[in-house]
């Protein structure tokens, strides 16, 4: 008797021996997760303490969004799983929801009250078709900062009201030596949505037609304007022809005016990793003030074969300790809305009476249109052949406005 309970002890050591190594389906497993660069989950250690924990082994796959979302369509199209779990951002609801690419995530998230979904915001953006199509890991207005001691070494005691004003004060800090270039906007298209909206152009009516390109729109008026901060007033640097974002010229220390988000201060006011650390402040966007929130989830392929590990993962990614970790690491203010009060009451997030003043002016553009992502792609095209010269700001108002109502009229068909 004593050997035979001493054989079942033994086994019993290895079984518990082995059950870290273990996922919640009886062995261990190895998936995928497809994600921007921003989606990377920052802390390793929390990281890996979920690995060793599950059993569950994460290979991340970093890349551009638009390199990420042409892996997701290439695969998907031929009904492959690109990556079990993807990360979605503002264009993913046309490039990768519409076509049917994602799991519905419905019976998923009723077994799961650990997830407290209730707790999560815009859930509802991301409800597609009636099905939830991801889980939002962030959400956020698209703003703009300032470093405040640079502006008042350029005689300028508080921001531009206007953008006739903010185009004033940038030519006199380039004038006085402050910067050579002291705005940081991006030739792309949300540089141009951003400075149409906050003029007052709503883009589009309630028919999705576009509206921003009636004569004499504000949005016309931003183009130009846009166009000259490149080509005429040189007062964006030349690399912003080229780059997606223009947040790591501007924390390399290049401009006093920033387009930034909900968010970004954490980071530019980081000494460790921002050279405008720690003066930058946000300020309401000029004129009419209005700008546009973006969110973003992560979901399943819907070709994935490890579903129920992959779950396992969004619902640690979700969890408040990552999503204070990327708040910490990149300023994405967490989906949760217990965290967000808790950050607060911390006095973790910056310059949050002025996120609440703009989150009074939003108005939201129509992501959700099967074709806004093949869209946008084409308007920061245009944007950069403008600046070059190749097309006048008309022009490219125009030839956006015409591919804007081919691709409805296409995928209305």
């Amino acid at each position: 008797m004593k050997v035979r309970h001493s054989i079942v002890f033994a086994l019993a050591l290895i079984i518990a021996l082995m059950l870290p190594t273990l996922g919640r389906g009886g062995a261990a497993q190895t998936i995928t997760f497809i994600t921007a660069p921003w989606g990377v989950p920052p802390d390793q250690a929390l990281f890996k303490g979920f690995q060793d924990r599950t059993g569950i082994t994460v290979q991340v796959i970093s890349a551009p969004s638009a390199e990420m979302y042409t892996k997701v369509q290439v695969a998907s199209s031929s009904r492959r799983a690109p990556a079990d779990v993807i990360f979605l951002t503002e264009e993913a609801p046309s490039f990768v929801v519409a076509p049917g690419y994602m799991e519905p995530l419905d019976a998923f998230v009723a077994k799961s009250p650990d997830l407290n979904v209730g707790d999560i915001e815009r859930m509802d953006f991301w409800t597609v078709g009636g099905k939830v199509q991801g889980i939002t890991t962030y959400v956020q207005l698209v703003m703009m900062d300032y470093n405040a001691k640079r502006l008042q070494a350029g005689g300028f005691n508080k921001p531009a009201a206007t953008w006739d004003e903010l185009r004033r004060q940038s030519l006199a800090l380039k004038q006085k030596g402050v910067d050579p270039y002291p705005l940081a906007l991006g030739a792309i298209d949300w540089s141009w949505f951003l400075m149409s909206l906050s003029a007052g152009d709503p883009m589009f009516d309630s028919s999705l037609n576009p509206v921003f390109s009636n004569p004499g729109s504000p949005a016309r008026t931003a183009m130009a304007r846009l166009i000259g901060f490149f080509a005429s007033d040189k007062v964006i640097t030349p690399d912003l022809l080229t780059k997606v974002t223009p947040h790591d010229v501007f924390m390399g220390g290049t401009g006093v005016y920033h387009q930034a988000w909900q968010g970004s201060l954490a980071v530019m006011n980081n000494a460790k990793i921002s050279k405008q650390a720690p003066d930058v402040q946000y300020l309401l966007m000029p004129d009419q003030h209005y700008t546009w929130s973006l969110d973003a989830a992560i979901g399943l392929s819907r070709f994935s074969g490890k579903k129920d590990a992959g779950w396992e993962f969004i619902k640690w990614y979700v969890s408040p300790e990552n999503l204070r970790a990327i708040y910490k690491a990149v300023g994405l203010v967490p989906s949760r809305s217990s965290l967000q009060r808790a950050l607060n009451s911390e006095g973790a997030i910056q310059g949050f009476d002025v996120m609440a003043e703009q989150a009074k002016y939003v108005h939201q553009l129509p992501r959700t249109a099967k074709w806004w992502g093949p869209w946008t792609q084409s308007v920061t095209e245009a944007i950069r052949k403008a600046a070059q010269g190749q097309l006048t700001p008309d022009a490219a108002v125009d030839e956006v406005a015409k591919r804007w109502n081919e691709l409805k009229a296409q995928y209305k068909q």
